[in-house]
C-alpha cells in the first residue's frame, strides 16, 4: 500500500435538496397536524491524496482552541477510504466521538500516516504468576485447594472480582481451561472445606473430624493452631503461631496419635506461613505465605528428616516451584527496571518525536509530541493532544504509566494494572508522515 499526501482540502457542505409534494386536500372537519421539517444532515467530506508512505492513518476533527473533537480514523487502512481521483475521500458529520453534534464553527482535520513501527513486549514485573500475553493477572491468591490431581487457586484479579484457577500441581502452571462461574464456588469451597480436608482450627484450637463430629485435639508442644490439613498416611499439617526464640511460626506434621512427625521453622523476618495444603498420596505440601507486600505460593517435597540438637525432627525440603506477587501501591524506574513505590515519581507524560522527512515539504523533518493512552480496551501509543496513532496491548484495567527512552527512536512503555507491570517497547517512531488539511467551516 503507497499513497503520499499532496493535499487535504475540504468539501462544502452539501445540503439535502427538498422535494417538493402536492398539499393533501384536507376535509373541513380535519385539521391538519404541522409536520416537523428535519434538519438536513450535515457532511463535511474530506479528500487527500496518496503520499509515499506504506501504513495505517489516524485523522482527527480539530475545534478552534486546537482541542481534539473527534477521532475520525483510527489505525485504519487505504480500503476504510472511498478511492477518488488522486486522492482519498471521507467525511464528517459534524458530530463528536459519542455522537452529539457538535457547534457550527471553525474546524480543522489533520492526522498522521504510521509505516513500520515495532511493538514488542518485553518483561513482566511484580508477578511471577505472569509469564507471558496470554498469562491471566493474578493480583492476590486469597485460598487453595487440591482437587482431583489439580490445584485449584482462589484469586482475586485487577479488577477486583473474584475467581477460580487451575494451575499444574507439579510445576504452578496455569491452565487455560476456564471453570464455569456456576461451577466455580461449588468446585472450590467444597475441595477447600473443612469437611473435605478432615481438620479445622477454630479460635486457636485444632478439631479433626471423627465419624460424624469434631474432636478437640490437645497435642503436647501445640501452642496457637492457625491452619491444618491432613496429608500422607493420615498424618496432621499444622501451622503453629508459636513464639518461640528467634521463630515467629511453626509448621508440623503430626501422626494421627498426636507423634510429632516432622518440623519447619520460620523467623519472623521470614514470609509466614498463613495456609497449608498437603497432598494424601505422597510427602508433598504447599504453602501460601506473606510478609509485608510479598505474597508466594510453594510447593515442597520431603527430602529427608534429620533430628537436631534437642532431638526434635527438621526435614530438608525441595522447592518444586515458587510463585511471588509483589503488591505496589505505586511504582518507579530505577535503571530501566520498575521497582515498589508509594508514590507516583516525577517522569516525562510526553516525549518529542522526530517524524520521516516528507519529500513533498522539502525533506524537512517533522516534530510530533507522544504520549501513551489507556481505556477500557488497553493501551495505545497517541499524540500530545490525543489522537490515538498505534495499539500496543489488549490488556484492561490499566491504572498508571511511565516512559522511558532509550534511544531517539524508540520508547518504552511501563503499564500497571495493579497486578503485573509489563514492559513493551516501540522502535521505528520515525516511521510516520503528518498531513494537515488545513481549516474549514461547519454550518
Amino acid at each position: 500500500m503507497r499513497f503520499a499526501i499532496l493535499f487535504c482540502s475540504i468539501l462544502g457542505i452539501l445540503p439535502l435538496q427538498a422535494q417538493e409534494f402536492p398539499s393533501p386536500t384536507v376535509s373541513p372537519a380535519q385539521t391538519p397536524s404541522p409536520t416537523p421539517s428535519a434538519s438536513p444532515p450535515r457532511r463535511a467530506p474530506l479528500r487527500f491524496a496518496l503520499p509515499p508512505l506504506d501504513g495505517t492513518i489516524s485523522l482527527g476533527i480539530y475545534g478552534r482552541d486546537g482541542k481534539l473533537v473527534r477521532v475520525l480514523h483510527r489505525e485504519d487502512e487505504i480500503s476504510d477510504f472511498t478511492a477518488g481521483h488522486d486522492a482519498l475521500e471521507t467525511e464528517w458529520d459534524g458530530s463528536d466521538d459519542h455522537g452529539n453534534p457538535l457547534p457550527n464553527g471553525k474546524y480543522s482535520a489533520h492526522g498522521y500516516v504510521v509505516g513500520d513501527l515495532k511493538v514488542e513486549g518485553i518483561d513482566y514485573f511484580f508477578n511471577d504468576w505472569v509469564t507471558d500475553e496470554n498469562s491471566p493477572h493474578i493480583r492476590r491468591v486469597e485460598n487453595v485447594a487440591l482437587a482431583s490431581g489439580q490445584l485449584l487457586l482462589l484469586v482475586t484479579l485487577p479488577s477486583g472480582a473474584g475467581h477460580v484457577m487451575r494451575a499444574d500441581p507439579a510445576t504452578g502452571s496455569l491452565q487455560n481451561d476456564s471453570i464455569s462461574a456456576a461451577a466455580q464456588e461449588t468446585d472450590f469451597y467444597e475441595f477447600a472445606s473443612p469437611e473435605r480436608l478432615g481438620v479445622r482450627t477454630e479460635a486457636g484450637k485444632l478439631a479433626l473430624l471423627a465419624a460424624t463430629d469434631w474432636q478437640p485435639v490437645t497435642w503436647p508442644g501445640l501452642i496457637k493452631p492457625a491452619a491444618a490439613a491432613l496429608g500422607k498416611d493420615g498424618s496432621v499439617w499444622v501451622i503453629d503461631q508459636a513464639a518461640r526464640d528467634s521463630f515467629a511460626t511453626e509448621l508440623r506434621e503430626f501422626s494421627r496419635d498426636g507423634e510429632i512427625l516432622r518440623s519447619m521453622a520460620f523467623a519472623s523476618v521470614d514470609p509466614q506461613p498463613k495456609l497449608v495444603r498437603a497432598s494424601t498420596t505422597s510427602e508433598q505440601i504447599y504453602l501460601l505465605e506473606e510478609t509485608g507486600s510479598l505474597q508466594r505460593l510453594r510447593s515442597l517435597t520431603l527430602v529427608a528428616t534429620k533430628t537436631d540438637e534437642a532431638q526434635q525432627p527438621v526435614s530438608d525440603w525441595k522447592v518444586e516451584f515458587e510463585k511471588k506477587i509483589i503488591a505496589h501501591e505505586n511504582f518507579s524506574l530505577e535503571q530501566g527496571k520498575p521497582v515498589a513505590a508509594s508514590a507516583a515519581p516525577p517522569g516525562p507524560a510526553r516525549i518529542t518525536q522526530g517524524l520521516r522527512e516528507d519529500p513533498l515539504q522539502q525533506d524537512r523533518h517533522g516534530k510530533v509530541e507522544l504520549a501513551i493512552g489507556i481505556d477500557e480496551n488497553g493501551s495505545f501509543l497517541k499524540t500530545g493532544d490525543g489522537l490515538p496513532l498505534r495499539t500496543i496491548s489488549d490488556t484492561p484495567n490499566l491504572t498508571r504509566v511511565l516512559l522511558a527512552r532509550p534511544n531517539e527512536t524508540t520508547i518504552d512503555v511501563f503499564q500497571d494494572d495493579g497486578a503485573v507491570v509489563e514492559q513493551f517497547r516501540i522502535s521505528h517512531l520515525t516511521e510516520m508522515i503528518a498531513f494537515d488539511c488545513g481549516d474549514f467551516e461547519l454550518k
